[in-house]
């Protein structure tokens, strides 16, 4: 062998190992969180009057699920349950924040005793980061920085203008500092901070997690002219402004998605892409789902949940088991190859083996939801649930009846015994409201707003 083919050879060997090398780094992590997005307000789910081309690309490039859920049908709650894995109701965070609480000495937000999703992945040595919603009380001890987040940027309360100019009330924070100024559009300039911290973490030798809650498209519903200016023809206006928050929040889940191509690391990062609960009623597309935003009938808690990663998840597969948001953090730790300790006692599951076929069955036999007056649970095909303006249960089987139109309470008297026998177990066990907006069911004593 010449000097020639030599020099060619151990190039290649090189090549190979180097390969090789990078299919074992630990991937990175980002969380894309949606707000308030209906199950049918992107185009891969059905959407007809909005494209949502970036979003779609995710569900086209892996897996897409028709059966993902969130835990509660508003925001506070269902966030709690996706950055601790565990149903929020655990430790009693089953309201958005409000003036009432238990006590005096009651604080709303995740416990310190829970571990979150940025402590996790701090401890197994990734740099972390959020973008975004927090929806915590604004108090130091909740600040995301102190919960495992190296890096925050967004606002903690549950709502913000998306547009902060000089920032006077100073709920736009870089940690726990106000930003003095921001002229982007709110929704634009979250992608921007996204993608910063992605490209100052590149080859840092350590893998990160980017966890990025838009709180597109919740309200107030704002929207730059130009935005709205695509979609004049729709002919409701409210829903034209709608369209225009949608846009923007695709076009920067494109900004993220192609920072990620242009750097080399599709292969190597994991991208989750879901909504916090379903969209708001007459405004949002939840297609033939009942009801919306705020309710436990499947619009209320039936998401678009997708995600993928090139090279280790099929690509453009549909999947019709049911997952929810408490899966994304013991999958997350699972695909960075540590163990998701049973001692953890995560009531999400590791989605992995189940997409790829290597587990047979589903990941959960039976899903609950308890929010407030409200409960729900879903077993198999078949949801039990019970609201408090109805005196009595009602029951639907899904693949049926996926929007809840023919309740068959009356008819399979077994099957409603069976499935709220088994909810009373689960929620005897879980703690009482905390905090909240209804002194029924939240506590009596009330801090001024």
């Amino acid at each position: 062998m010449n000097l020639k083919s030599k020099v060619l050879l151990m190039a290649a060997i090189t090549g190979m190992n180097a390969v090789a090398a990078d299919k074992n780094k630990q991937p990175n992590i980002i969380i894309i969180l949606a707000d308030d997005l209906g199950y049918k307000d992107v185009s891969y789910m059905g959407c007809k009057d909005i494209q949502t081309p970036n979003i779609d690309a995710i569900a086209k490039n892996g897996v897409w699920f028709t059966n993902g859920y969130t835990t509660c049908p508003v925001c506070a709650p269902s966030r709690a349950g996706l950055l601790t894995g565990r149903y929020q109701n655990r430790f009693g965070f089953e309201d958005n924040p409000g003036p009432y609480r238990r006590t005096k000495e009651t604080i709303p937000g995740i416990p310190l005793r829970e571990k979150n999703l940025g402590e996790y992945f701090k401890e197994i040595g990734y740099n972390t980061a959020i973008i975004g919603k927090w929806h915590e009380e604004n108090v130091s001890l909740r600040n995301p920085v102190t919960r495992g987040f190296d890096k925050f940027f967004g606002f903690i309360n549950g709502a913000s203008s998306y547009y902060i100019n000089d920032n006077h009330k100073g709920k736009l924070l870089r940690e726990e500092r106000p930003v003095e100024k921001e002229d982007e559009y709110l929704t634009d300039a979250l992608g921007r901070e996204a993608n910063l911290f992605i490209e100052r973490n590149n080859d840092r030798g350590k893998p990160f997690l980017l966890y990025v809650p838009f709180n597109a498209v919740h309200g107030p519903f704002q929207a730059p002219e130009e935005y709205i200016k695509k979609f004049n023809y729709i002919k409701d206006a409210k829903r034209r402004v709608l369209a225009a928050m949608i846009y923007s929040l695709d076009e920067n889940v494109g900004r993220i998605t192609s920072k990620v191509k242009e750097l080399g690391l599709e292969e190597n990062t994991l991208i989750f892409f879901y909504s916090d609960n379903g969209g708001i009623l007459n405004l949002s597309d939840n297609g033939t789902l009942r009801s919306g935003k705020g309710d436990i009938y499947e619009g209320g808690i039936r998401i678009p949940f997708c995600m993928q990663w090139k090279g280790h998840l099929p690509e453009n597969k549909k999947i019709d088991f049911p997952v929810i948001s408490l899966d994304i953090l013991p999958t997350a730790i699972a695909a960075t190859g540590n163990i998701v300790n049973k001692e953890w006692r995560l009531d999400g599951e590791n989605l992995l083996p189940f997409i790829s076929g290597e587990k047979q069955g589903i990941p959960h036999n039976v899903l609950y939801w308890r929010f407030l007056w409200h409960h729900a649970i879903r077993k198999g095909d078949w949801k039990l649930l019970k609201h408090r303006d109805h005196p009595d249960v009602e029951l639907y089987n899904l693949a049926e009846d996926i929007g809840e139109q023919n309740d068959l309470s009356k008819a399979r008297p077994e099957k409603v015994k069976e499935l709220q026998q088994l909810y009373t177990d689960w929620s005897d066990v879980m703690l009482e409201p905390q905090w909240g907006w209804q002194p029924g069911y939240c506590g009596s004593y009330k801090v001024e707003k």
